[in-house]
């Protein structure tokens, strides 16, 4: 019968979790307004549209790298649970 691995997710692990969540739903939220806006024809000049204009730009990228190095962590934890289990 083959072992069942049970695998219990660090903080570390749920705290870049939880943001990249975050970041990349807001940066949709706001790519969405963006578009909204370019349909109904409403000025974005005003600082906050300004704001929301910039914040898909930079908070994708953001968002990309946490993933990265979200999957890193895991890759390494399991590579190190791995080698650990085997000795």
């Amino acid at each position: 019968m083959a072992t069942e691995d049970t695998y219990e997710a660090t903080r570390l692990e749920r705290i870049l979790g939880t943001m990249v969540v975050a970041i990349v739903g807001v940066s949709i939220l706001a790519f969405l307004a963006i578009v909204t806006a370019g349909i109904t024809h409403l000025d974005l000049t005003s600082s906050f549209g300004t704001f929301v204009l910039v914040l898909p730009g930079i908070g994708l990228p953001i968002g990309f790298i946490l993933m990265v190095s979200l999957l890193i962590i895991n890759m390494v934890r399991r590579r190190r649970d791995a080698s650990a289990g085997s000795r």
